[in-house]
């Protein structure tokens, strides 16, 4: 199909802008930032897993100094109860005097292992905390960047959503002055995953690669370069490079 010098110019701006209009298609479908975000939602996972590990820790050593706690309240009520019993010595023989006198060292003594199992239980606790601390730290920070790249991508998609809105007005002006045969088959290739149209640089179709007979192309070479043509592999519309 021939077409006259302006509606070439039109066609190679249409050509521009599909080809840009792919460009912003990709970007929006395939979001640079997807594997930075894909990447947070695995870390946050990872680090919501380690959380409750880590809380699982803390209320275990918890349960411990509560159970220290426990026994030597326990162990503090015998001795004071034995102490009374010791002072009032009430129908108690000398031999019952030494045995609550004993009674009360075990109960001290017992006391004093289980203040140093406490110790070393709230030890471990402060260490637990600080580890349960530094976790959710992290989860807060990987969970604020997951946000702000959320919003990042989200904004992008509005703004190339924009663009493809004004890239595809301004296809549809130039589609408007040329042929409509010329636009059907432009749209056909497209539909079919095509470019549309493609200059020619040499005997090769430049949409889909298929080689252009040696005849053909000699032929081409000797008509109008407005004159256009339909690739016998692809259906694009070609046309020959000024």
């Amino acid at each position: 199909m021939l077409i006259t010098a302006e509606q070439r110019t039109e066609l190679e701006s249409l050509i521009e802008l599909a080809s840009h209009g792919r460009a912003l298609r990709h970007e929006h479908d395939n979001p640079a930032q997807a594997s930075a975000l894909k990447d947070l939602v695995s870390q946050h996972k990872e680090l919501e897993t380690k959380k409750t590990e880590a809380a699982e820790v803390v209320e275990k050593f918890r349960a411990e100094v509560a159970e220290h706690a426990a026994a030597i309240e326990a162990q503090n009520a015998q001795i004071a109860k034995k102490t009374v019993e010791l002072n009032d010595g009430t129908g108690l023989t000398s031999r019952d005097l030494v045995n609550l006198q004993n009674e009360i060292a075990g109960h001290e003594e017992r006391v004093s292992e289980l203040e140093e199992a406490e110790l070393g239980s709230m030890e471990e606790l402060e260490s637990a905390e600080t580890a349960l601390s530094d976790v959710e730290s992290s989860l807060a920070e990987v969970i604020a960047s997951g946000r702000a790249t959320q919003t990042a991508i989200k904004d992008r998609k509005a703004e190339l959503a924009a663009q493809l809105e004004a890239n595809s007005a301004s296809a549809q002006k130039l589609k408007a002055d040329l042929p409509e045969t010329l636009v059907r088959q432009f749209d056909r290739n497209v539909a079919a995953g095509g470019p549309g149209a493609a200059i020619l640089n040499g005997p090769n179709c430049q949409a889909c690669g298929q080689e252009i007979s040696g005849m053909a192309w000699k032929g081409m070479l000797l008509e109008d370069p407005n004159q256009t043509y339909e690739c016998e592999e692809c259906e694009a519309v070609l046309l020959r490079k000024g």
